[in-house]
């Protein structure tokens, strides 16, 4: 047998790389990502192979979801699948994340308008750039099936990002979810965070229907999370929030407090990888038991003992914290005393907290772990809903 034959991609090989929905019972989803085929296989997926998925998707129904992530996938490729997309209805949920697809492919995507069925798209990481974006944002305006985008890390700019918060705006009423992560500049200049920032707060302030939104690596600072804050609360749907990743010190974290404890329906709320010290996390803790967040990650600050303690005795609240992360800040051995008592009295549960915390004759210490993230594991697991015990459940409706 050649090595063409044993590595093609035939309907017994797509069959087997299938598994199980565990959103969707009774449907099935597709995994073919790059790494995982690379050590099947020792190749990922190029253009030559989407005719044969597609056609494998037109005879097989019940597979109603795709993760072609990690792959080699370019503009050539996007051609067959775009014409299968114009015609299949039982596709919902598609990953092209990290490929090679650029402006052309995107546009003739967009071209599919209200003919395209999906209601996932992810295109994170993807050089995509503005024009492209555009002509996605376009789509949006029109589009009535889509509920989740994915567009970070895609070389969106200032100008893009004008035309998706005009839609949010104005024309589209279905999109629940999207990723905005990492907006650049104009070239050889800095990004003006406070124009994103108003965007956004025009946005939040008239849109009735997005329930994630995730901000990293955008450059936030104090001030504009003040901008952003007069939008989030005369917002009434959000329920999950990321702000990793950005700039946000102990005065932001002061709006942000305010905002919380005014009840928003904010049930995640993300902070990873800023610069919030132990003022920050007292202000966040003299307003967090008046919150409905169950999730809470502040992993990657600046926080000490101090400021971790008056988060910690702020937990006991009527919504119970059902996740906290905190690895990544100095962490001393009060904290861990504390964590341990916590853990023993049920306030805290080991398996929704990525401080693993160890007592013995009288003295703590404590380990670090990421598997227990169970919202926004698509991060680092790539299993998109199926039989994977990591990271299921995986949204913020499901732990409520």
């Amino acid at each position: 047998m050649s090595n063409n034959e044993r590595y093609s991609l035939n309907d017994l090989f797509l069959s087997c790389m299938c598994k199980r929905n565990l959103i969707l019972p009774g449907t099935k989803i597709l995994m073919l990502i790059g790494k995982e085929l690379y050590l099947r296989i020792r190749r990922r997926i190029d253009d030559d192979d989407i005719p044969a998925i597609c056609r494998f998707l037109s005879d097989n129904p019940k597979v109603v979801s795709v993760n072609l992530a990690y792959n080699r996938i370019t503009d050539k490729g996007m051609l067959p699948l775009v014409a299968f997309l114009e015609t299949n209805q039982s596709l919902v949920e598609l990953n092209l994340m990290c490929n090679d697809i650029r402006e052309d492919g995107v546009i003739k995507l967009a071209e599919l308008k209200i003919t395209i069925n999906l209601k996932s798209l992810r295109l994170n990481g993807n050089k995509i750039g503005p024009k492209g974006l555009k002509s996605l944002a376009m789509m949006l305006s029109i589009n009535e099936t889509l509920r989740q985008l994915d567009i970070g890390e895609t070389d969106q700019n200032i100008e893009s990002l004008v035309y998706f918060t005009t839609v949010l705006r104005t024309t589209n009423k279905n999109l629940q979810s999207i990723t905005l992560n990492r907006v650049l500049g104009p070239p050889g200049h800095v990004l003006q965070t406070d124009a994103v920032a108003q965007l956004l707060q025009q946005t939040l302030v008239i849109n009735k229907t997005l329930s994630e939104l995730q901000l990293q690596k955008i450059g936030f600072a104090d001030h504009d999370i003040e901008i952003l804050v007069e939008g989030l609360k005369k917002n009434t749907t959000l329920q999950s929030l990321d702000l990793s990743c950005n700039n946000i010190g102990d005065f932001g974290m002061e709006f942000l407090a305010a905002y919380i404890g005014e009840k928003p329906p904010l049930a995640a709320l993300r902070l990873s990888s800023n610069n919030v010290g132990d003022t920050g996390a007292r202000s966040l803790s003299f307003k967090f038991p008046y919150s409905k967040i169950v999730y809470l990650d502040i992993s990657k600050n600046k926080m000490t003992d101090t400021g971790l303690l008056d988060i910690l005795n702020c937990l006991k609240k009527e919504h119970q914290v059902k996740g906290l992360f905190l690895r990544g800040n100095k962490i001393g051995e009060k904290t861990a005393k504390v964590l341990f008592r916590m853990l023993l009295s049920g306030v805290l549960n080991d398996k929704t907290l990525d401080i693993h915390v160890f007592g013995s004759k009288g003295r703590f210490q404590f380990s670090i772990t990421e598997a227990v993230d169970h919202v926004m594991p698509h991060y680092y697991c790539m299993c998109a809903g199926a039989e994977c015990s990591f990271c299921h459940p995986h949204t913020v409706m499901e732990i409520r």
